[in-house]
């Protein structure tokens, strides 16, 4: 039986250098991952296993781009990279920004879902997209964060459009800067009817192993305000290739040999 067809956009961030060039403390998954070569499969499986509308890439002012499919994508360019949540300039970090923007053009273009897919995330099943907003009993949905260091994962999310005005009002409202409550905190807080009226000093340094810590990651199970995807990984480990639907990201050199096994027809091995 075929998926029922939905009304939205898919939106990604985009940032990439020189290998030489990465000078970020951890870097997780393949270095193809990062490159402007891994976007050709990023795009063509977007594609194949998904029908939007039409997809934006929001570029952090990276010096290296990627070259789009200009029948499907189009790139925005931001005027500075805001850098890592971990390390950024200004109140929010560049995912922020490409979150942010990406929802507004869901709501100019009078679509009816946001969805996010990250620029070094893979998709995998016909009608993957369809099968999560059909699942849907809240307007949010996120990866689910058991297993991570964060209480949601932000490499595929969607976001019914009607309530995006609600969550950017309630995102925007939290004070603290991305690198002292992470992006994926922020996303559990501002969905939450009860979490956003908490003291902003409960989530921070969430990671620690304390009383306090405990109690918070309780508060998050209790009081999360969005569905959970209803298929995994993000990026927690390990894969199972055999499921009807799955993504990931981070993903290493085996995996992604285990990815193109499944698909085939798509190529992106090194000259």
């Amino acid at each position: 039986m075929r998926n029922k067809q939905y009304n939205y956009i898919i939106t990604s961030g985009w940032w990439s250098t020189k290998e030489e060039l990465d000078n970020r403390e951890i870097i997780r998954g393949n270095s193809l991952i990062r490159s402007d070569k891994f976007h050709k499969l990023w795009i063509e499986t977007v594609l194949k296993f998904s029908n939007p509308k039409k997809i934006y890439i929001i570029d952090s002012n990276s010096p290296v781009k990627p070259i789009i499919d200009e029948n499907n994508e189009v790139i925005i360019s931001l005027l500075e990279n805001a850098g890592h949540s971990t390390n950024h300039i200004g109140k929010l970090c560049g995912v922020s920004r490409a979150h942010l923007l990406g929802m507004s053009m869901a709501m100019v273009n009078e679509v009816d879902y946001w969805v996010y897919i990250e620029q070094d995330a893979l998709i995998y099943g016909t009608g993957i997209i369809e099968e999560a907003i059909s699942k849907m009993k809240k307007p949010y949905m996120f990866g689910n964060g058991w297993g991570t260091p964060q209480p949601t994962q932000q490499s595929l999310m969607i976001i019914k459009t009607s309530h995006i005005p609600e969550f950017i009002k309630n995102f925007t409202s939290i004070k603290a800067r991305d690198n002292e409550i992470s992006p994926e905190t922020k996303f559990a807080i501002a969905t939450s009817k009860f979490l956003r009226f908490l003291p902003e000093s409960l989530f921070k340094d969430i990671h620690k192993n304390s009383l306090k810590n405990k109690i918070v990651w309780r508060l998050f199970r209790h009081f999360k305000g969005f569905d959970d995807l209803p298929f995994g990984y993000g990026r927690t480990r390990p894969l199972n290739f055999d499921d009807k639907y799955f993504y990931f990201q981070h993903g290493e050199q085996e995996e992604l040999n285990r990815y193109l096994e499944k698909i085939r027809d798509i190529d992106i091995k090194d000259d």
